[in-house]
């Protein structure tokens, strides 16, 4: 298994979290701005993906609610 992609990643937030605290809020400001799109996604994937590990499934009301308020 290749774990590469997972150590320069942890070693990426290492390093983020020794930075001074305004230059890690620049730094998220700047990443939210330019990759919200992507980041919204994951977010959304992730939040799926532990759902349906814990067996947590949205009732048919929840469902329903939830469709309703995706924008158009």
């Amino acid at each position: 298994m290749n774990t590469a992609p997972t150590d320069t990643a942890h070693s990426l937030y290492v390093l983020y979290e020794k930075l001074p605290n305004e230059v890690q809020q620049a730094f998220l400001q700047e990443l939210i701005q330019k990759k919200h799109q992507e980041l919204a996604g994951l977010s959304f994937y992730l939040d799926c993906k532990e759902a349906k590990d814990e067996n947590e499934f949205l009732s048919e009301q929840e469902q329903k609610a939830f469709i309703d308020s995706l924008p158009e």
